[in-house]
């Protein structure tokens, strides 16, 4: 009897940014199948790949992957794989109002490596409550930011911590719409 697939969410960091590491969507897709996975979906250029397989270890895919996109466009791969639980887990402990308030700026910054959000929370330098919060979830940090008030925020330097390194950052439109995909897959 075959094993019926499990739905997958790969979370790629570091691709199609600042014209570095370019890697058509088309591409992507057709590395992912030569790994063996199947149903595979992207969405927006920037490391979406929605994906079943009957492997169901997040840990043994997340390796598959990263070693299959390093080998094939030549870049040290960091990905994170999430299982469809995990990930809408994940989402269902953003705050209420996150996403939710359009003079605000909603990230979700995922986390690579093993590495918890509470401890990158550590790792990270104070927000300045008055213009942006940060909520934890599992695998993720909820960070919201006046826009008004962007440029002032701690939220603009994260790219010069080493802490940004480990974590992989997608705007509230898209992990919703990734939930919505993921649910169709």
């Amino acid at each position: 009897m075959k094993k019926a697939n499990s739905r997958f969410l790969a979370l790629l960091r570091g691709i199609n940014v600042g014209g570095k590491n370019v890697i058509p969507k088309d591409d992507l897709r057709k590395c992912f199948e030569d790994l063996g996975l199947t149903n595979v979906r992207t969405y927006i250029q920037s490391g979406n790949v929605l994906f079943l397989s009957e492997k169901t270890a997040d840990k043994e895919l997340t390796t598959l992957i990263e070693k299959g996109l390093s080998k094939r466009f030549c870049y040290d791969a960091q990905a994170i794989v999430l299982p469809y639980r995990k990930y809408k887990s994940a989402i269902q402990a953003a705050p209420e109002t996150w996403g939710n308030d359009d003079a605000q700026k909603h990230n979700a910054l995922f986390t690579l490596g093993g590495i918890t959000a509470k401890k990158v929370l550590t790792q990270l330098s104070p927000p300045k409550t008055d213009i942006e919060t940060i909520t934890t979830g599992p695998g993720v940090l909820f960070w919201s930011v006046s826009k008004k008030e962007l440029t002032k925020a701690t939220f603009m330097k994260l790219a010069k911590e080493p802490v940004y390194q480990q974590v992989t950052i997608r705007n509230h439109n898209t992990v919703f719409k990734l939930l919505e995909l993921f649910e169709e897959l």
